[in-house]
C-alpha cells in the first residue's frame, strides 16, 4: 500500500498539494500522512519550512490539522503530526527507506527566481531523504488522476535507492484502465482504439549536440533505470539548447500532466545543485513533478 506523506503550512499551495494526494490515494488504494513542521526558535532548518503559521498556537494547528484529516478521510485513509525539533530528520526516520513512501510538498510560485533556492523546502528535502518526492505547483490545479507521463532521461549511468522502485507501480496503476474498451462501426472507432493502443507514458531524452543520440541507446538507458519496468511506454528524444527548456517543452507538447526524473543531487556539491537542470525543474515545472533522488 502506497502511503503520501503530505507537508502542510496550511496555503494555498500545500492545501492543493493536499487535495492532489487524495486524489492520488483513493485512486492507488493508498494512505494520506499530514505532516506540520514548525521549527524551534534557532533551528537551522527554519529557513527551508514556512513560517506561516509562527504565529499560532500548538492548540491551533492540532485543530486545523484535525479538520483536514476529516476532509481527506473522505477519499482516504488518513492521520496528521505535527514536527517540531529536528524536523528533517524525524520525517526521514517516519517515511523510511523501504517501499510504497511518497513525499509530497506544493510549489507556490513556479515563476520564481532561483536566487532564494537554498530555502526551498522541495530542493532541501531531495537531497536528504531517499524517497520520491511529489512537486505539486499551485498553478496546476488536480481534478483527474494523471494519465499522461513524460519520464526524461539523460545517457549517463545513475545508481537509485531502493525506495525508487515505487516509481513503476505508481505509473503503472495511474495509467491501466480498467474500463472496458467498447468499439462499433463508426469512423471515429479506429482514433479510439489507437489512443487506447498507444501508450500514455514517454521516455524522454533532451539533447544538445549536433548528432541526435541512437534510439536503441536512449531506450537502454531508460530501461537500466528500472523506473519504467513493467510500464508500457515509447522512447523519444529531442534537440533543444537549453536542457531544462527542452524538457518543459517536451512535456508540453506531448500533454503530458506529470513529469518524472531522476534528482542528480550527489553530482552537484553545495550550491552547484541549485544551478542544475532538476533543481530548475523542481522550481519550474507548471506540472507536477515525480523525482527520485540518486543514491
Amino acid at each position: 500500500m502506497l502511503t503520501f506523506h503530505v507537508l502542510t503550512d496550511f496555503s494555498a499551495a500545500a492545501a492543493n498539494a493536499l487535495h492532489y494526494a487524495a486524489l492520488l490515494a483513493r485512486h492507488v488504494g493508498g494512505t494520506v500522512r499530514i505532516w506540520h513542521i514548525r521549527p524551534e526558535p534557532g533551528c537551522c532548518e527554519a529557513p527551508v519550512f514556512s513560517l506561516l503559521s509562527q504565529q499560532w498556537s500548538v492548540e491551533c494547528m492540532q485543530e486545523l490539522l484535525a479538520d483536514q484529516v476529516e476532509k481527506v478521510s473522505a477519499w482516504a485513509p488518513c492521520t496528521a503530526t505535527l514536527l517540531t525539533s529536528e524536523p528533517t530528520r524525524h520525517l526521514s526516520a517516519a517515511v523510511g527507506k523501504g517501499l510504497g513512501q511518497i513525499v509530497v510538498v506544493g510549489n507556490s510560485d513556479p515563476a520564481k527566481s532561483m536566487k532564494n533556492a537554498e530555502t526551498s523546502t522541495a530542493l532541501h528535502l531531495v537531497r536528504q531523504l531517499v524517497q520520491p518526492l511529489l512537486v505539486v505547483p499551485v498553478t496546476y490545479r488536480a481534478g483527474k488522476v494523471p494519465r499522461r507521463i513524460v519520464l526524461d532521461t539523460d545517457r549517463r549511468a545513475v545508481r537509485l535507492p531502493a525506495a525508487a522502485a515505487t516509481i513503476p507501480g505508481l505509473l503503472a496503476q495511474l495509467t491501466t484502465s480498467h474500463q472496458p474498451l467498447a468499439l462499433g462501426y463508426l469512423p471515429g472507432d479506429v482514433d479510439t482504439l489507437l489512443h487506447h493502443s498507444i501508450p500514455s507514458v514517454v521516455g524522454l531524452h533532451v539533447y544538445t549536440s549536433s548528432a541526435a543520440p541512437e534510439p536503441g541507446d536512449v531506450a537502454t538507458r531508460i530501461q537500466q533505470t528500472g523506473l519504467l519496468e513493467g510500464v508500457a511506454h515509447t522512447v523519444t528524444s529531442t534537440r533543444h539548447s537549453s536542457v531544462e527548456e527542452g524538457i518543459r517543452h517536451a512535456a508540453t507538447r506531448h500533454q503530458a500532466d506529470l513529469l518524472a526524473f531522476v534528482t542528480r543531487q550527489r553530482m552537484y556539491a553545495g550550491t552547484h545543485f541549485l544551478r542544475s537542470v532538476t533543481a530548475g525543474l523542481l522550481a519550474h515545472s507548471r506540472i507536477p513533478v515525480l523525482t527520485t533522488p540518486e543514491q
